[in-house]
């Protein structure tokens, strides 16, 4: 809830145009987080479920010596990009960039692979909650809006200093042997596969309001609201995206392909009451978090809606069920298509339809990926099964 009590906050401080330029920053900023966290959000969580003591501190030991070499360079492009795309305030944009990449460095997949929800919640959520009332505390005391992201950027500093010391406490406790950690090309070359898929995924949810801001300057403070609001009703869902993450690999195959089975039923159960919560509640949403300074369509909301629940479904999709099965590659092609094909329509909506057109090239793209996706799970699926008869 800190996190949607900003953008009000940011309207209020310093208009709807430099909210504009911050939320683009954070969606170029989303990307560089995507690299900097070099896909241990993917596949991190099934390695640490499965692995030893040793293993788990050498997993995030390699996460760290891997993050912290791509962080710097990747906030620099991030931030250069959004302050060149901004068409007003470019600064705001990249302070708002320097915030998100620096979510790569989140030590959550983790928790989620340990199952230790209580413990992520104290080392993570608070000092990044912290940060961001820290942030609506000083706008609404008279600073700009830049400091809605440099509050949220000293919470999650503090989180990734305050995990990290738990993770080496923890593993220390339950016995890992010092064992040496390889070197950053190997590391690098031998995580491709979940960085590219984290990559292409990140990438088709953060480019259209680059898209936007560049064909339809002035339909672009709007279309940043109802994806900013799509995001937040969707990270409302995410615990359950993260327990799913550590539920279904565990175990030996046969017994992950019927936990996967049941996520991806439960998932779409969910997807449905989700796109109905969102359509029902985006307007009081929508009214408060523009401060009363933009309004959507009626249209704007059911695309809205739409989209949170496929956004939720392909995340457990992609994060839970593709991932515990090593088929990342394949959602990094899905993704691909989906962007041939969805983000040309972006730019044309937006230019000819705006808001509405932009968020229905936006479905289109997501739409073909989850069907690609869900078509490469189950031949999977059907050749596990079709071992498991041989073997018998």
């Amino acid at each position: 809830m800190t996190s949607l009590a900003a953008i009000p906050a940011m309207i209020a401080a310093s208009g709807q145009a430099a909210w504009g330029s911050v939320a683009l920053g954070q969606a170029i900023g989303t990307i560089g987080g995507v690299a900097v966290g070099y896909g241990w959000g993917w596949f991190g969580p099934a390695r640490i479920a499965q692995n030893s003591a040793t293993e788990r501190r050498i997993e995030y030991i390699e996460s760290i010596k891997a993050r912290a070499s791509l962080f710097v360079p990747v906030t620099a492009v991030a931030a250069t990009v959004a302050y060149l795309l901004a068409s007003t305030d470019p600064t705001f944009a990249a302070v708002g960039a320097l915030y998100t990449t620096s979510i790569g460095l989140t030590a959550n997949w983790y928790f989620v692979g340990s199952v230790r929800p209580y413990t992520m919640l104290s080392l993570e959520t608070l000092p990044r909650a912290a940060g961001t009332l820290l942030g609506v505390l000083l706008m609404y005391q008279g600073h700009s809006a830049i400091a809605g992201p440099l509050g949220m950027f000293a919470g999650m500093a503090a989180g990734f200093v305050f995990s990290s010391m738990w993770v080496m406490w923890e593993t220390k406790r339950d016995g890992a042997a010092a064992v040496p950690t390889r070197s950053l090309k190997i590391l690098l070359h031998s995580n491709r596969h979940g960085i590219f898929s984290a990559l292409g995924s990140v990438t088709y949810v953060a480019a259209p309001i680059a898209i936007v801001s560049v064909v339809a300057p002035a339909v672009q403070p709007a279309f940043a609201l109802a994806d900013k609001v799509k995001q937040q009703i969707y990270l409302t869902s995410g615990p359950a995206v993260t327990v799913l993450q550590g539920w279904v690999p565990r175990g030996p195959e046969e017994g992950r392909i019927r936990r996967a089975n049941a996520a991806l039923l439960s998932a779409g159960a969910c997807s449905i009451a989700l796109g109905f919560a969102t359509w029902a509640l985006a307007p009081t949403l929508v009214s408060w978090l523009g401060s009363n300074q933009i309004a959507l369509t009626g249209g704007v909301v059911v695309l809205m809606s739409a989209l949170v629940a496929l956004i939720f479904f392909q995340a457990v999709l992609e994060r839970a069920v593709l991932a515990s099965f090593e088929q990342l590659g394949i959602v990094a092609t899905a993704i691909l298509i989906g962007s041939i094909v969805g983000m040309p329509v972006v730019g044309f909506g937006a230019h000819s339809f705006g808001t509405v057109g932009a968020l229905s090239g936006v479905l289109l793209g997501m739409s073909l990926s989850v069907v690609i996706e869900l078509f490469a799970f189950a031949r999977g699926r059907k050749r596990v099964l079709q071992r498991k008869v041989l073997d018998t």
